[in-house]
């Protein structure tokens, strides 16, 4: 397998791109450092035109590494049942269809080692990864207590580790560690990772016996097929560029409601136990913070306190005085509201596609069993401009374009000025977080919300935290809709005329290390009136790195969350339904701290 692999990666580039893998596939030869990756089993996954025929018999040597590889899996997989106090065939059962991959790693030697990586630190989000690594060179690392130790080779021996799935059964008595791969001025290396990861329909969570009172369960239940294929790595390949989030296309709610007002059907009711959290009485006498963006722009002391307080005690807030103009906000709601009046027809020649969430319809629709939101969907990236696709940008009415382009604008501007405002509230220079946000992606949510005859039954939205570093709202004046969640209440935002709602995205609760709160929200439907709301989200450019800033962590505020990519931290939080605050849980620290109060 070493030598076959050996000629492979001697060979021209024109010759191993013959196998270039393909932008919207994961198998075949290419960067995910330089990689070969390949499926291996189910036999009907495999992509044998990926599978290089130089040098002569390198197939058959790939089919027989991987038989024999996948037979020690096995055999692990059955002693990790017995420990996990299973039957010894439990794990297998689990895995009869399973989906196996290899991945070759070539790392080439590089001048200066100590300033890159030859892979990211990760985990795997495999049951177990079986790895082959070169006799004569340390290239792997480990996180262990703190700090990275290396993996000495040792002649003929295979690598085990622990992947997501199995730490999500033992309920985190066994690890899933980061992992990373490191380079060398000299020599060359490549690394040979098996992955074996449960059949797709399989529904992963921690085993009932793994829970006890004192070891409380710190994992919800995810279906393999989710997010837990294949290796970390692998899944970012597996979508093409800014097409973030597959969605199973669904009824359209207004379109449902012209048809049969009184209709209701049972995809949209919500369980009763579901209904039993939800609907807490709202607060009526809450008021969420106002304030006032021109003092705030000035640097005035009482605002930036105010500001403060909002973030730590809300996670919410209105803004007067923002600058944009009124007429500009009406030009977006009457445009808004002639699109939606539309027949179906003309609104679904912007259809969303299923791969992507631009475009009119649904998004975070994962599964045919998904209770879904009593609403529409008119979403757009706004930002940057180049990966706009304008072919979902309505031309009627006339100009709806050039005010979408208007009214992004100018919320952009605003957006600004807060990130320069939480900069400072978090203790740094103006512009720091602007920095994080020069090629920033923004993009627009236009929701309907049709009337409901059983509003008490459904969600116009369900409960979510926003994983962007703010988002700003714009609401209708007259219909109350958006509630937030406080002091373990669900409290109404009750609209303030050419206002926006600020809300702090679970970027800024990370940076802040849990000091700023990015708070759980919804929307409800009433009997009588349509409600429409305009959320802008503002989010870092996606190759920067979120985790919680030095001067925020302290001996009495230890780090609560882990390092991630923001553009891994965004596909993945957008192929889940929404579904409280499951995006930032995953990257907490702390399970057992984990709040998930619905």
């Amino acid at each position: 397998m070493k030598d076959a692999t050996a000629e492979f990666f001697k060979l021209p580039i024109e010759e191993k791109e013959k196998y270039g893998m393909p932008s919207n596939d994961i198998q075949g030869y290419g960067h995910a450092s330089d990689a070969l990756i390949l499926i291996t089993k189910p036999t009907w996954y495999k992509k044998l035109q990926f599978w290089p025929k130089t040098p002569e018999g390198f197939i058959e040597i790939i089919e027989t590494y991987a038989s024999e590889v996948r037979r020690v899996g096995e055999e692990l997989i059955s002693s990790l049942s017995v420990i996990m106090k299973k039957q010894k065939h439990f794990l297998l059962g689990l895995h009869k269809e399973s989906l196996q991959g290899i991945r070759v790693n070539y790392y080439p030697p590089c001048s200066s080692p100590e300033q890159v990586l030859g892979l990211s630190s990760h985990s795997d989000t495999s049951t177990i990864t079986l790895l082959m690594q070169d006799d004569d060179v340390i290239g792997l690392e480990i996180r262990h207590q703190g700090g990275w130790v290396p993996v000495a080779p040792i002649t003929d021996a295979l690598v085990v580790n622990v992947g997501d799935v199995i730490e999500i059964w033992s309920n985190g008595k066994y690890k899933s560690v980061e992992h990373r791969a490191v380079t060398n001025k000299i020599k060359k290396r490549t690394s040979y990772a098996y992955f074996i990861s449960p059949q797709d329909d399989v529904e992963v969570e921690p085993l009932d016996h793994m829970i006890n009172a004192e070891n409380p369960k710190l994992y919800q239940k995810v279906r393999a097929k989710m997010n837990l294929n294949v290796d970390h790595d692998l899944v970012t390949k597996m979508e093409e560029a800014h097409t973030l989030a597959p969605s199973i296309p669904v009824p359209n709610v207004q379109e449902m409601v012209r048809n049969n007002p009184l209709q209701v059907p049972k995809r949209y009711v919500r369980s009763e136990e579901e209904l039993e959290k939800l609907n807490t009485m709202p607060h009526l006498s809450y008021q969420i913070p106002v304030i006032d963006l021109a003092l705030l722009s000035c640097r005035n002391s009482e605002e930036l306190l105010k500001l403060d307080v909002a973030c730590k005690e809300w996670g919410f807030f209105q803004i007067v005085n923002h600058g944009v103009q009124k007429e500009l906000l009406q030009r977006m709601k009457d445009a808004s509201a002639e699109f939606f009046k539309l027949p179906i027809e003309e609104k679904e020649k912007y259809a969303m596609p299923s791969n992507d969430i631009q475009g009119y319809g649904h998004a975070y629709v994962v599964s045919e069993e998904q209770t879904l939101d009593w609403s529409d969907a008119l979403m757009f990236v706004t930002y940057p401009t180049r990966y706009r696709k304008l072919q979902y940008w309505p031309q009627t009415p006339h100009g709806f374009k050039e005010i979408i382009e208007a009214y992004a604008s100018e919320v952009r501007r605003v957006g600004e000025e807060l990130l320069n405002s939480l900069s400072q509230i978090m203790g740094m220079q103006k512009h720091v977080l602007l920095e994080l946000h020069k090629e920033s992606l923004q993009g627009l949510r236009v929701n309907y919300y049709p009337p409901c005859s059983a509003p008490e039954q459904v969600l116009g939205l369900s409960p979510h935290s926003d994983t962007s570093t703010i988002t700003l709202l714009m609401q209708d004046d007259d219909v109350v809709g958006l509630e937030i969640r406080h002091q373990g209440r669900w409290v109404s935002v009750t609209p303030i005329s050419d206002a926006l709602v600020v809300n702090v995205g679970d970027v800024i609760e990370i940076w802040s290390n849990g000091k700023y709160k990015s708070v759980e929200h919804r929307a409800v439907t009433n009997k009588n009136k349509k409600r429409t709301s305009y959320a802008l989200f503002v989010c870092p450019q996606e190759d920067v790195e979120v985790e919680p800033l030095d001067h925020m962590i302290s001996a009495l505020n230890p780090k609560l969350y882990q390092k991630v990519k923001y553009g891994d931290y965004l596909r993945q939080s957008m192929k889940r339904k929404m579904e409280g605050k499951a995006h930032t849980d995953v990257v907490r620290i702390q399970a057992s701290d984990v709040s998930n109060e619905l």
